[in-house]
């Protein structure tokens, strides 16, 4: 097996804080234009296996991939792959590690082990959104957006809102706030908030954003509540709505990790707000990326 695969990135607790210092730093000189990229990944093919639905965080890789001249080979669902016919997850990965791409970017439910299936493959795994256990680069691109706007993420403050239970980015995000000395708070209704909360949690949203350098509000999953909740007086509670929105600092900052349902956990005007960085946070999303791979690639990793 090759010891490629101890690049790896599964998590955000065992990745040091000097390579995130170093991932931030990459990608602020791409940003800039200031890292020369010319065929760097020339004659290379990076894997992206997404068995889950996507499309920032799919698009994002395949657009860091292309800008690096590496050929992204995409399977994109069950549709159209042996998949269909009863292959296994783990098996289709390995075979496709079998190809000798760089790395292997996946997302996938809590039924395919990425843990024991790094073990197994030549090639690093990328985690893309593994189940509710984490996303990785989707918490990082978050911190880098903060880190942009802000100067830095030490000492900040960052309220999460909405299905924290069943939200992966959160998960990543209680990691990624012990690297880096930034605060987590949530708010969002008792069926939405994890059974035993890690961090502080706040019973009124007033008084969460009152508190806060970043928002970040989060899709609201009723397809994995038994028990239904009222769209509108999810809303009025807990929406990042004009009127509710009155309560964070003008210097503070609105996220979303999308999708978003607009109306519900966001009204439409807010991604008008100068303090909105949703369509920034995508953008940024390709340089984290882009950044990642790039380190694999050149060694860096």
């Amino acid at each position: 097996m090759s010891s490629r695969n101890n690049k790896s990135i599964l998590d955000l607790l065992s990745l040091e804080k000097n390579k995130i210092d170093s991932l931030f730093s990459t990608a602020d000189k791409i940003a800039k234009g200031e890292l020369s990229l010319d065929s760097k990944g020339f004659g290379k093919t990076g894997a992206l296996l997404f068995f889950e639905a996507s499309t920032r965080t799919r698009m994002s890789f395949e657009t860091a991939c292309a800008r690096l001249g590496i050929h992204p080979l995409l399977l994109d669902g069950k549709s159209g792959t042996s998949l269909e016919k009863g292959e296994t997850l783990e098996d289709t990965v390995l075979n496709v590690d079998a190809m000798k791409p760089e790395f292997l970017v996946i997302r996938c439910g809590d039924d395919l082990d990425l843990k024991s299936l790094s073990q197994k493959v030549q090639s690093p795994i990328l985690n893309a959104g593994w189940g509710k256990k984490g996303h990785p680069t989707q918490a990082l691109l978050d911190a880098y957006t903060i880190r942009r706007n802000l100067g830095s993420c030490d000492g900040k403050k960052v309220l999460i809102v909405g299905d924290i239970r069943h939200s992966r980015v959160a998960a990543s995000h209680f990691e990624l706030s012990q690297k880096l000395g930034y605060e987590v708070a949530l708010c969002g209704p008792q069926d939405f908030l994890p059974e035993n909360p890690p961090v502080r949690v706040f019973s009124r949203l007033a008084e969460g954003l009152a508190w806060a350098d970043a928002a970040m509000a989060l899709r609201v999953q009723l397809e994995r509540h038994a028990v239904k909740y009222s769209l509108q007086d999810y809303r009025d509670q807990y929406g990042f709505t004009v009127k509710n929105l009155k309560h964070l600092s003008s210097h503070a900052l609105i996220m979303h990790p999308g999708p978003i349902n607009q109306g519900t956990e966001l009204d439409s005007e807010v991604l008008q707000d100068s303090r909105s960085r949703i369509l920034e946070q995508v953008s940024n999303g390709v340089l984290i990326r882009q950044s990642l791979i790039h380190g694999i690639i050149s060694g860096g990793f």
